[in-house]
């Protein structure tokens, strides 16, 4: 299943991370077996279709079900290809504003047993992503995951660019129409995000101006549909993301002591996973969040009195603790327990340990 490659690939990360071993090889044997076994269905479904289509006249019908075939079809190649190159693809990037303070595998439980500081990020993605890097001035770089330098006991240096704000996947924008840019007040900028990636190979500003003492310290893809924004003490607002002014809109007003924490962005409605400070996660449907028409106001309050880490709107999340470790999940799995507002404690989460940064991917 494996070809030389990708198994040298699987034995330097051993090497890399001896600690993670055991979990990686685990990872890899139940993806396998997963994968094998869906595409064993899928080959089964594929000969039932075509047995079924040699038997019938009608040619609108025998159009449908060759459109089915070539999609089953389409599904086997993909499977096929997952087998070869094998399961745990992802990577994590923990990053700050002036360095690098690990990268390794997206396996849950892997990470360092070393203090992270307060102002990390964390970034899921392909071990061969080209990275779009945005300063807290709004400059662009593109930079690959593999030309990054990797740390090797503690923290690294960016070098240049520094000043990290964001870093998000090339792959991910090319998915959505704007790239949005949030500050901490609460300010968003919508960028076209064919021309960031133009701006980005230029090493240029994606905004010509920012609002005074308000730094760019975010950005998500737009993904064609609407923006929720959160605020560290639960006030949160929806609405389409078309309706961001050129020049900027405010997500909502945010009272003295309050900040956007982030957004979560999705094209159509799905489950929004909420991480509070205590180490629970809460998830609700995203259809519980009436839009609005426009940004501007806040439309309520979620989970009073908590204090909350971040927002995602994806299938799957990472969170990175106090203590370095990342802890996957993947939400349909785990959305039955976290459906009430006191939410499902953090499996893995140990004792003395708490969240520190949440991605969704």
């Amino acid at each position: 299943m494996l070809d030389k490659k990708d198994a040298q690939w699987w034995v330097s990360e051993v090497e890399r991370h001896p600690e993670s071993a055991v979990d990686l090889i685990r990872l890899l044997a139940d993806r396998l077996a997963f994968l094998d076994k869906q595409n064993e269905a899928l080959r089964g479904e594929l000969i039932a279709l075509r047995r079924k289509q040699g038997g019938e006249a009608a040619s609108a019908a025998r159009a449908d079900r060759e459109e089915a075939v070539s999609e089953l079809t389409q599904r086997v190649r993909q499977l096929e290809s997952a087998l070869q190159q094998g399961s745990a693809s992802k990577h994590v990037l923990v990053y700050g504003p002036d360095r690098i303070e690990m990268t390794l595998p997206a396996v849950s439980g892997a990470g360092v047993n070393r203090a992270m500081p307060d102002d990390v990020k964390v970034l899921v993605c392909e071990p061969d992503a080209q990275l779009l890097i945005i300063t807290a001035e709004a400059q662009a770089f593109i930079l690959p995951l593999a030309g990054l330098p990797v740390p090797d006991g503690g923290p690294i240096s960016f070098g240049s660019p520094n000043n990290v704000a964001a870093i998000i996947a090339l792959s991910n924008i090319e998915q959505s129409r704007f790239l949005l840019l949030h500050t901490r007040a609460g300010y968003l900028y919508s960028v076209i995000a064919g021309s960031a990636q133009q701006h980005a190979k230029r090493r240029e500003k994606l905004l010509r101006q920012l609002i005074p003492g308000d730094p760019i310290v975010g950005a998500t893809p737009s993904y064609n549909g609407d923006v929720f924004a959160l605020s560290q003490k639960g006030r949160w607002t929806r609405f389409p993301e078309k309706t961001i002014a050129p020049s900027g809109s405010q997500a909502m007003e945010l009272p003295t002591g309050d900040t956007l924490l982030g957004l979560a962005a999705f094209g159509y409605d799905t489950d929004l996973t909420f991480l509070t400070a205590e180490g629970r996660l809460v998830i609700q449907p995203s259809a519980d969040f009436k839009p609005r028409r426009t940004p501007g106001s806040s439309s309520g309050m979620i989970l009073k009195g908590q204090s909350l880490i971040n927002v995602a709107g994806a299938e799957s999340i990472a969170v990175l603790t106090r203590s370095g470790k990342v802890l996957t999940f993947h939400i349909p799995d785990v959305s039955y327990r976290a459906r009430s507002e006191e939410g499902w404690p953090l499996a893995g989460l140990a004792s003395g340990d708490s969240p520190l940064a949440l991605i969704g991917y």
